[in-house]
């Protein structure tokens, strides 16, 4: 599994997928998709969806992992070609200070994200308090790309494209026992799907069977920006229960530990379906790995939406352990290998 995790974040993290606009990742995923899956498609919400068939369709299980990333859009374009971004939720302009940032037209685009020169007094104002008191954020920052405004219209930059932090600086990195990069929330959740799909699929082979239920693998659509994409998956497939893979924040309010203990949601902004959690809970401890439990905050799923608005019977949330998160991630890499391992190991024999 440390070949396949490797090469699946290797091909991920470099993609740009802003929310609504998906395809690098539908490209990057998909092969992966047919490979472990009976049936590939794309839905009319640009969920990718692959199915394993089960033996029977009722009590049908979807494991929701989202292919998009936080990203800016575009809210004006200055005279002078500098670009005014708006953030979406989630991200922060300090979390990337100056440097290297995409905007994706008709083409990409890259720009220098920008606050000014350190080198000024209280005359210059936002500067100078983005310097002593205030963190950079977007009514401070500029995105330079050399261009005009008609120059930037003719390749199809204008307000409301998305912006998000150049490929350039997306190339993951590998340190001890630890990856590091951009979009880990959303990547390394699809690859920790994608092992669940393909053990799930190895299972099969060997017992010469099928999983008990059909189970679905939602590669959803625009979760950072209201988690329609699940919405619209946990609505048009008959399914019973949602699983979604996310990121467990590491921070001072919460008892999680970056160890290879993958850690299960019972409470973000909804209560998950504590049958579900229990079992999860015991097949991380019954592989060895052990399992980690917490409530967030400030967080919200494809799965928790789904339930909370009564479409889905069961839901849940298996989380591997993340530093930064929204930021330059770091998540240890065999946690992400444990999140899939458990998810596989589930859909062998589900809560029904």
């Amino acid at each position: 599994m440390d070949a396949l995790l490797r090469e699946l974040l290797d091909a991920f993290l470099v993609t740009h997928s802003p929310p609504g606009q998906e395809e690098e990742m539908d490209e990057a995923v998909r092969p992966y998709l047919e490979q472990f899956c009976d049936d590939v498609w794309m839905d009319a919400r640009s969920n990718l969806i692959g199915r394993i068939r089960g033996d029977r369709s009722e009590g049908a299980i979807a494991i929701a992992a989202h292919k998009d990333e936080i990203a800016a859009v575009v809210e004006r374009i200055e005279d002078d070609g500098r670009l005014k971004l708006e953030a979406t939720p989630g991200i922060q302009a300090w979390r990337y200070g100056e440097g290297p940032f995409d905007v994706i037209g008709d083409e990409v685009i890259t720009g220098v994200l920008s606050v000014g020169s350190t080198h000024v007094s209280e005359r210059s104002s936002q500067i100078h308090a983005a310097k002593t008191s205030s963190p950079m954020d977007w009514e401070v920052s500029r995105l330079w790309t050399g261009l005009t405004p008609d120059e930037l219209r003719e390749r199809g930059v204008d307000i409301g494209c998305m912006a998000l932090v150049a490929r350039s600086r997306k190339a993951p990195m590998y340190l001890g026992d630890r990856v590091c990069g951009y979009g880990l929330d959303d990547k390394g959740a699809v690859a920790a799907a994608l092992i669940a799909a393909r053990l799930v699929r190895e299972r099969c082979a060997v017992n010469g069977g099928v999983p008990p239920v059909d189970t679905y693998f939602a590669i959803t659509s625009s979760e950072e920006v209201g988690c329609s994409g699940g919405r619209y998956v946990a609505r048009t497939l008959p399914i019973e229960t949602m699983i979604a893979i996310e990121i467990a924040p590491i921070a001072p309010e919460y008892p999680i530990e970056m160890s290879p203990a993958p850690v299960i949601s019972y409470k973000d902004r909804f209560i998950y379906t504590r049958a579900v959690s229990d079992r999860l809970c015991a097949i991380g401890d019954e592989l060895g790995f052990g399992h980690q439990r917490a409530l967030f905050r400030t967080m919200g799923t494809d799965a928790g939406e789904a339930y909370r608005t009564g479409v889905v019977a069961r839901a849940a949330c298996v989380c591997f352990p993340c530093e930064n998160t929204h930021g330059y991630e770091m998540a240890q890499f065999e946690s992400i290998i444990n999140t899939g391992r458990m998810l596989g190991e589930y859909l062998s024999a589900p809560v029904v």
